[in-house]
């Protein structure tokens, strides 16, 4: 039996019918002529994988209806059809598959957050990705500068982006918190200080939603208990407060603050938090979590293609970030049903390299072999 290609391995791991149960559910398909959905998303994520970032440059692997993309189910990729697919397609069939692959992933992802209590942790924070603004009016940021923003939390125990909300760059995070985000009760929300208000924390917690986050420099407070801390790990005080200016007040009941400096570092830092069951340091530790998901913006960046883009319409833009997450879930289940130690940034950069190979994803992406190493006196009595 032949070998399917690398391409063809990650491709399956989307079923085809709920695929297209997806394009039904939008109509995607409606007045399309010469490139159905399925091949829309399949160049998209090609170019992705592959690092391709211009329509021509997918337009040659998909415009001869290649065998290997045929056998996909593919047709032939025009130019013109594709900028076209981007402008047009409704971005909520894309939007529907992340949430299909999330799903996926999450059947296959560590269960275990690192901490020694139940529950979700979520490190929340929002990326700006610069655009041109001459080519994309639609995107004014500040100047004559012009930007969207992508709106996300990682699952610190997998890794996962839990949602992708796209904005443009002028919008707040605390906004799009307010009015796109949601989360499940017993969830533990880590973000920076750019998320406190004091409204948004006093409805997280009424929902029964943990938060961590960093309080601002003109915090006025009223302190109720002062517990004990160990200061020679860095401990400075953990209190219980009640805040008092009126934009305070918008928060109900008590808070718990806690102010940590770092050993190494010597760097001050006071924590924010509706926690009050678990250790001074584990707060420390949640918040220092919170750089997973610095690293996934990183990893998205550096490994994706969403800084050079295939159209200059919202739509376009939209349509490419969303594949570009897509992209990202499909490698995390890959690694997580082969179970191997490569890091996701290898994992892309080998797929990349390796796409039309015809080898198993088992080899490709599995532990390297271990090599006995003989001492340095083994090996010149041997060359003697």
């Amino acid at each position: 039996m032949a070998q399917s290609t690398v391409f063809e391995q990650i491709i399956k791991l989307i079923p085809r019918t709920q695929f297209q149960s997806i394009v039904a559910r939008h109509d995607a398909d409606k007045f399309t002529r010469t490139m159905d959905s399925w091949t829309w998303f399949g160049a998209l994520l090609f170019g992705q994988l592959t690092g391709h970032d211009s329509i021509r440059s997918i337009e040659r692997v998909f415009a001869h209806s290649d065998s290997k993309m045929f056998k996909l189910g593919f047709g032939p990729v025009r130019k013109s059809t594709l900028a076209d697919a981007n402008q047009n397609r409704p971005i909520a069939l894309l939007e529907d598959l992340f949430q299909l692959t999330l799903a996926q992933a999450q059947r296959f992802a560590p269960k275990k957050n690192g901490f020694r209590f139940a529950g979700q942790v979520l490190a929340l924070d929002s990326t700006t990705i610069e655009l041109c603004l001459s080519l994309c009016p639609w995107a004014k940021f500040h100047h004559d500068k012009g930007a969207t923003k992508l709106h996300t939390a990682i699952d610190i125990a997998g890794d996962l982006p839990q949602f992708a909300v796209i904005t443009d760059g002028r919008t707040h995070d605390i906004r799009a918190a307010r009015e796109e985000i949601t989360f499940t009760k017993g969830t533990t929300v880590v973000c920076d200080r750019g998320y406190v208000d004091y409204a948004w924390l006093n409805e997280l917690n009424q929902s029964g939603v943990w938060f961590v986050t960093r309080t601002k420099s003109n915090t006025r407070f009223k302190v109720v208990e002062s517990k004990a801390t160990d200061r020679t790990r860095g401990h400075i005080c953990d209190q219980v407060i009640y805040l008092k200016t009126q934009k305070g007040k918008l928060y109900h009941g008590k808070l718990r603050r806690i102010t940590y400096r770092d050993p190494d570092t010597g760097k001050r830092l006071t924590f924010l938090t509706n926690r009050f069951d678990l250790a001074t340091q584990t707060i420390c530790d949640l918040y220092k979590a919170r750089w997973k998901v610095e690293l996934f913006f990183k990893t998205l960046k550096q490994n994706l293609r969403i800084k050079k883009f295939l159209g200059t319409s919202a739509n376009a833009v939209k349509a490419q970030i969303l594949v570009a997450l897509i992209a990202y879930l499909l490698i995390q289940i890959l690694r997580f049903q082969i179970n191997t130690s490569i890091s996701i940034v290898d994992a892309m950069a080998v797929v990349g390299t390796l796409l039309l190979l015809k080898e198993p994803l088992t080899r490709i992406l599995g532990n390297l072999p271990r090599v006995t190493r003989h001492p340095i006196g083994f090996q010149l009595a041997f060359r003697l």
